[in-house]
Order: C-alpha cells, then structure tokens, then sequence
C-alpha cells in the first residue's frame, strides 16, 4: 500500500500535561469509539509544511534549521493555559491561550507552508473526533480544567498514512524526526 507522509511543526507539552490530555483522548476513545482521538500523541499543530518538503524521498534530509529559526520569534517569559474545547473545521480540540506564542511560530514558519493538511490546525492540542457524528459532537465532554506550563517542545513530527482514503486516522503512524526545546529569546 502506498503510504503518504506528512510533515508537521507541532508543540509537545511536558510529560505531566502530556498524560492529562492523553486520559481525555482515551475517554473519548472509551465512550464513544472514536479512534481518530487516540490516532496521534497529545501535540499542537503549527503548521504542515509544504509539498516540496512533504515529499522528500527515502533519507532525503529534513529541512535544516528550520526549529531554530522558529524558535527564535519567540519572546519568553511565556506562559501556555488550557482554555476550553472548541471544534475547528470538524476537529476537536483542546484550546491553549499561548499568549501570542502560537501565532508567532505559525506565522514564522509560513514560507514553508503549503498544500494539502491532513487534519486542522489551531491552537490547541490536537483531539481527533473528526469522524464523529453531531449527536456523539454534542455529547463529548471534556475536562478544560484550566491547567498551565511553560515547558514545551517544538517538534518537526513525520505522520505516514495510507494514500488513498479519507479514513487517514485508522492506519497511521508517526516519527518524532526533530526536537528542539522551546526557549525563546529574552527581552
């Protein structure tokens, strides 16, 4: 089967933060059998990157210094706080006020945008339930339960999926390739 890689700029939250949304992906999972919730690791998208990078072939490189140069537009102290549920283009997700963090990364590294997603991104961590139907939409509740942290990752994630098919979430597979602390620059 020919697969499909998709490379995405993602945040990964600390290992504390990481198993409270990962117990809210398994609820969902749990309750409603929605495997797209529990398909990927906690993670905020920024951003797919764009065709040309996405098609890299076999131990072709990955775009360099592009973490770096990210990480750079970034001003610390930041301070990242789960804020809410929201549902974006058919995806859940549980909402982040970043304080401006997440645009800046996304708009420092739109030149290396483009083509198709796989999934929607916004800020917040990724929940998956894109193949859930409106009763199961109203009826998923989850735990905002306004937790808050400053240590995060930016994390370059290679997601393979199956070529053909809108049901991405039921095969897939995923590959941390890079991981950069997030820092940012002080003032």
């Amino acid at each position: 089967m020919a697969e499909r890689e998709s490379l995405l700029l993602a945040l990964l939250a600390p290992g504390s933060i990481e198993a409270a949304v990962c117990r809210e992906q398994d609820a969902i999972f749990g309750e409603h059998g929605l495997v797209s919730a529990i398909a990927l690791p906690p993670l905020v998208p920024i951003a797919f990157l764009g065709r040309g990078l996405q098609e890299r072939g076999e131990g072709q490189e990955l775009p360099r210094g592009l973490l770096g140069r990210v990480e750079r537009t970034v001003r610390a102290p930041y301070r990242f706080t789960v804020a809410g549920t929201a549902w974006e283009a058919g995806a859940l997700f549980l909402v982040l006020d970043s304080g401006g963090v997440w645009r800046a990364l996304r708009e420092a590294c739109a030149p290396e945008t483009g083509g198709a997603d796989l999934f929607p991104v916004s800020e917040g961590f990724f929940l998956g339930c894109v193949e859930a139907t409106d009763a199961q939409r109203e009826s998923i509740h989850v735990k905002a339960n306004g937790a808050s942290f400053s240590s995060v990752s930016l994390a370059l994630v290679s997601i393979l999926t199956p070529e053909a098919g809108a049901d991405w979430w039921r095969e897939v597979s995923y590959t941390v390739e890079e991981e950069k602390p997030l820092r940012g620059k002080r003032e």
